[in-house]
């Protein structure tokens, strides 16, 4: 979800305010059973990456955001909207657009020419980088093979698979980061995948393609032709 100031105006005066936020937020999600997956504070907006447990974002952000603006609002002497109208939010619905929102969100900084992603301070990149506080690390720190991956990971701004507002191809790097974190979900060793049956490789081939692997890198990933995965996608549609 993204969160603009009014106007455009700065929401944060310091890093006090800063730090005021970080608390509220991992309060509301705390209280609303809601994980912190990624985020990055800029000057005049915020992006948060949440994952919703039981269909209360809305309250969550209502109560966050409407905290917050009390208290800058107190803080600063100003009166009036802090936020502009509701925060935009959109679903995830694979792995590969849940990775891209990740790295777009830890590479805001660098995209707007402040500061490249491992140096910014007010993002979770060094949660991820060391020990987590507010965000839920695992599930990301997992699909991309820990600290290192994710870092090599945020670093490639050039891979993005997805580009809020269209799309572009997988880069062949991301379909194997994906493919592995799709086997590893499972309990499969991709090394072994030529042992295993037919279905269970169906049902690789399928998890795959709705991650968003075109059918080339999901041959690639279970070691078969790409007209045996053609085949394979097939059964979906029976």
């Amino acid at each position: 979800m993204v969160s603009r100031g009014n106007n455009k105006r700065p929401v944060f005066s310091d890093d006090v305010d800063r730090h005021r936020f970080l608390k509220l937020l991992q309060d509301c999600c705390a209280q609303y059973d809601i994980n912190i997956i990624a985020w990055c504070l800029m000057s005049n907006h915020v992006h948060l990456l949440l994952e919703d447990l039981h269909g209360q974002l809305s309250e969550a952000m209502k109560r966050l955001l409407g905290g917050y603006a009390a208290y800058f609002n107190a803080r600063t002497g100003r009166i009036g909207h802090l936020f502009q109208g509701r925060f935009s939010s959109r679903a995830i619905d694979t792995d590969a657009y849940l990775l891209e929102c990740v790295r777009y969100i830890h590479n805001n900084p660098a995209n707007a020419h402040v500061a490249p992603a491992d140096i910014y301070p007010w993002s979770s990149y060094r949660e991820y980088m060391s020990e987590a506080n507010i965000t839920a690390t695992g599930l990301i720190l997992d699909m991309l093979d820990g600290p290192e991956g994710f870092s090599r990971f945020v670093a490639d701004r050039d891979a993005c698979t997805y580009c809020f507002g269209g799309t572009r191809a997988m880069s062949d790097e991301d379909a194997r980061r994906i493919a592995r974190a799709i086997a590893r979900q499972r309990g499969i060793d991709l090394a072994l995948i030529k042992d295993m049956s037919h279905a269970r490789r169906v049902d690789l081939a399928l998890a795959m393609e709705d991650a968003g692997l075109m059918q080339r890198q999901i041959a690639e990933a279970i070691g078969t032709s790409k007209a045996s995965v053609a085949r394979m996608l097939k059964l979906r549609q029976r």
